[in-house]
């Protein structure tokens, strides 16, 4: 799909901020996960949630972010490292009532990860319709939205606002998440607006069998952990790219984040004809999900707050 960039380098990210609990263990989990009791071998926290995360790989990559996003009373010390690498502020509405998102996450010692997720404030579509209003400006003047999974509600209104603000934008979704949370209606309106989409293996099945039609004359983009990556184009033909062995593997957590950052850092080279940069997008996702690989959480940035202060 041909798509006009208005001010090619500028992307737009919507996603959570989180402050992230992971945790491993030494023994392997079961068919039905990590069971009812789990010995924990060490702990850690970062800075995580999919908008934070990608920010973070986008920055690291030398691209121009606007960060789409939802925070809490506790958020200073996000704020204060978000602030230090660069990105505006403005795109994030601060609720000053509750607390930030916060996910626990637990990883075996074969990458299997088991999630708990606590999504922070909860704002009405009015309320982010409003704020959305607020950065007319700045949205009009992004080439590319990555839709990381948010809100779905939230999700659906980001899309439809960006199209509204500049019609030539292009739409990478990535419901994660969310996915199975979302009706075949949900999904078909959400449909009305991205043009690439990014899922694991259960999430297309879920979409395949709840709304395969929107799956059609688009590009679908599944990733399989360490089996190759599929892509689906509008024509009817698949590619398929090998996975590289990871050489050190510390944690799992955030490599999807990163390989969707790597994946946009390079279709934003060329929004006219992202598929004429589709096999340098797929092997960009993939070395930053292998960077990702090499340090705990999702940014490697250590965390050090009093979860008491507000």
């Amino acid at each position: 799909m041909t798509k006009n960039a208005a001010k090619p380098g500028r992307i737009a990210v919507l996603g959570a901020l989180a402050y992230d609990r992971i945790a491993t263990t030494e023994r392997p989990f079961g068919a039905s996960g990590p069971g009812l009791n789990s010995k924990v071998s060490q702990s850690y926290e970062r800075f995580g949630g999919c908008g934070g995360n990608i920010v973070h790989h986008l920055t690291q990559l030398q691209q121009q972010t606007l960060l789409l996003s939802i925070s809490g009373m506790d958020d200073s010390p996000y704020r204060a490292l978000i602030t230090a690498r660069g990105p505006e502020l403005c795109g994030i509405y601060r609720d000053a009532e509750h607390p930030c998102a916060n996910a626990f996450l637990l990883s075996d010692p074969n990458g299997n990860q088991f999630t708990a997720f606590q999504p922070g404030p909860q704002v009405t579509q009015q309320s982010w319709n409003n704020h959305l209003e607020t950065l007319h400006a700045e949205l009009a003047e992004c080439a590319l939205l990555l839709c990381a999974p948010f809100a779905p509600d939230l999700m659906l209104a980001t899309m439809a606002f960006t199209q509204k603000c500049n019609p030539n934008t292009l739409v990478v979704w990535c419901p994660g998440q969310y996915t199975d949370q979302m009706s075949a209606q949900d999904l078909r309106d959400c449909s009305n607006y991205w043009h690439w989409l990014v899922v694991n293996e259960y999430e297309a099945a879920y979409i395949s069998a709840q709304a395969g039609d929107i799956l059609q004359q688009k590009t679908i983009i599944t990733t399989r952990g360490s089996a190759a990556v599929t892509v689906d184009l509008s024509d009817g033909s698949r590619k398929t790219y090998p996975v590289q062995v990871a050489t050190e593997v510390v944690d799992p957590t955030g490599c999807g984040d990163a390989f969707a950052a790597g994946l946009v850092s390079e279709l934003i080279g060329n929004t006219e004809q992202p598929l004429t940069l589709l096999d340098a997008a797929i092997a960009r996702g993939m070395q930053r999900a292998r960077v990702c690989l090499t340090h705990h959480g999702g940014q490697p940035t250590p965390m050090s707050r009093n979860v008491y202060d507000q």
